[in-house]
């Protein structure tokens, strides 16, 4: 009997034009975090699911919480156990892996769900863009955890997470499976072990690899089941719909403040430049004119009712003379409430606007080094290392006043882009940006979003040369705010 998906209809994304995503056909796509429920079943312990990647499958699959879509992670290969308690090869996995839909883990991550049974029993692919999900029965979980730089010597340094563990009822082969110890009865449970602690990657360095996972404890079906809804967090549809809502809001204030800033700023450089058109009367002509951004608003409500709250107030008036003084005004105010929109809401459709698209790409990002412990000093011009030190506190703290200028701002957003591609190339933590995951094996989906990467890498036996990835477009550069008169009038003597 084969598992009998269903439709989600498309409601995250059902929005003004400026947020919505599309399929090529014009179709408004699903969000499968947000579209989909859990629908579990406390007493058959059954719960829905949407895969990410099929048993048996050549490539790994996540999806993006922005964009809603899947992307290739990587490309399994053949290799050795890191932890040399496998003596066979591990390759591709031998189950299912998916995520539970509205739910994320105690990590803060969509939580994740390994299921057993045949690939003739998962459903077949996407319906114009709608997603699917389909039904699993929880037998069991286990504690996945993680170490950035081995050994983690206590155990407090290694990350957990739960993973639960199901199998596809609808698979005759476990339609009675209830129970772990039942399903290690019916599968290469070494070996799934051995994926668990190699398949995600390990640290690869210029001298001997080091693990990164390892799989310990495990917990009963219903003790997994009740512990991840309790220490996770579900969204309630009102939540989602606030959520929404509220970042829509914050992203409209945000574009249509940075367009009165740039006015702003142009009336002030107009003016110096004006005394600089006098001293050279014959070069006026190739002054150009700062360029302006249109913005049709429609606005949405709590952030929302906050932040109306505050416009037309001296401080916000003040804020939007220049750059420097409304990124720092909006930071102080707004900023850990734009973190958290930048991790799950999308905040510009390039096909719609692709300046708003790219602003909010450099935007995002920057908040993304400082959740990679960086910070931008401005008297320096640079992104600095912000470690915890033995006081709990940071090296520089967040909200402390910065001695900025909107010159260092501009430097700051063109330079995180070239820290991300060092952190990159150091196989260290960092994002990369995908606008369509294309290639062998890729979903061929259009995200144009940040995705995370743990720099970890897989042990390959024959190592094939690493296909070089991208982390930011090339032809695509910050749009200054700053515009510097002398830096003009040498442009006129050129």
């Amino acid at each position: 009997m084969k598992a009998k998906s269903v439709l989600a209809e498309p409601v995250w994304f059902n929005a003004p034009e400026r947020f919505t995503q599309r399929t090529s056909m014009h179709d408004i796509v699903t969000h499968p975090f947000f579209d989909l429920t859990p629908f579990k079943t406390k007493e058959s312990m059954d719960i829905s699911y949407f895969l990410t990647t099929p048993v048996g499958s050549a490539h790994q699959y996540e999806m993006d919480m922005v964009s809603g879509q899947l992307y290739r992670k990587r490309t399994y290969c053949e290799q050795k156990d890191i932890w040399e308690s496998y003596d066979g090869k591990i390759n591709r996995p031998n189950f299912s892996i998916g995520i539970i839909p509205r739910l994320l883990d105690q990590t803060g991550q969509p939580q994740m769900l390994w299921v057993f049974g045949d690939k003739k029993y998962l459903f077949d692919g996407e319906d114009k863009g709608r997603s699917q999900s389909q039904r699993a029965r929880v037998v069991g979980a286990f504690v996945l955890q993680y170490c950035n730089d081995y050994p983690c010597r206590t155990y407090q340094s290694w990350l957990s997470r739960l993973v639960l563990v199901g199998v596809n009822g609808f698979d005759p082969k476990f339609k009675n499976v209830k129970t772990l110890k039942e399903l290690k009865g019916k599968v290469d449970w070494p070996y799934v072990k051995a994926f668990a602690q190699n398949g995600w990657g390990r640290t690869i360095s210029s001298t001997v690899p080091e693990p990164a996972y390892r799989m310990v404890g495990e917990v009963e079906a219903e003790k997994a089941m009740e512990f991840t809804f309790k220490s996770g967090h579900l969204f309630s549809f009102d939540e989602i719909n606030s959520l929404r809502k509220n970042c829509f809001y914050l992203y409209d204030y945000i574009w249509r403040s940075q367009e009165k800033v740039r006015e702003n700023m142009k009336k002030s450089v107009k003016e110096a430049t004006d005394k600089v058109a006098q001293e050279y009367k014959k070069q006026a002509d190739r002054i150009k004119a700062i360029k302006n951004f249109s913005l049709n608003s429609v606005f949405s409500d709590k952030t929302e009712q906050d932040m109306r709250s505050k416009e037309g107030s001296r401080e916000e008036q003040r804020a939007l003379v220049d750059f420097k003084r409304f990124f720092l005004y909006f930071y102080k105010n707004y900023g850990e409430r734009f973190r958290t929109c930048s991790k799950f809401v999308r905040p510009a459709n390039h096909r719609e606007n692709s300046e708003r698209a790219w602003f909010f790409s450099f935007m995002t990002n920057w908040y993304h080094l400082e959740d990679l412990d960086y910070y931008y000093l401005c008297p320096r011009r640079s992104w600095l290392g912000n470690p915890r030190l033995t006081s709990g506190k940071r090296r520089f703290e967040l909200n402390t006043d910065r001695r900025c200028s909107s010159l260092d701002l501009d430097e700051s957003f063109e330079q995180g882009v070239t820290v991300v591609a060092s952190l990159a190339g150091a196989n260290k933590t960092h994002y990369r940006f995908i606008e369509y995951d294309y290639g062998i094996g890729g979903s061929h989906k259009e995200l144009y979003s940040w995705v995370p990467e743990t720099g970890k890498k897989l042990g390959c036996i024959s190592r094939p040369l690493e296909e070089k990835v991208s982390i930011f477009p090339q032809d695509v550069g910050w749009e200054d705010f700053y515009q510097n008169p002398r830096r003009k009038r040498l442009d006129l003597i050129r």
